[in-house]
């Protein structure tokens, strides 16, 4: 799990391909790059908390094999309860963007 920095640019942390805690604690949410590799069918929902029951804000569903990005900088949304990735199907790469 990442740790917020202060300022600065984006930090990064890579989708490991399944449901993850992102980032812990307060931070902002810059935006995702997400790839369907094994040309599965991927959908994942991105939520403001530490599970799938916080707030939904932001979802990404690239097509079989395809790449979809989103982008929310610079002011971005932020997130109290840090950032969750929940891989509704297929198991995505790629990385979360967040200041």
């Amino acid at each position: 799990m990442a740790q917020r920095s202060n300022d600065g640019p984006a930090e990064v942390v890579v989708l490991t391909g399944s449901d993850q805690q992102a980032v812990t604690g307060s931070c902002v949410f810059l935006g995702l790059d997400v790839n369907d590799d094994a040309a599965s069918t991927v959908h994942l929902h991105i939520h403001n908390g530490t599970d799938n029951t916080g707030p939904l804000i932001a979802a990404a569903d690239p097509s079989s094999g395809g790449h979809d990005e989103l982008w929310f900088g610079p002011g971005g949304v932020k997130c109290d309860g840090g950032i969750f990735v929940d891989v509704i199907t297929g198991t995505p790469s790629g990385s979360i963007f967040y200041r």
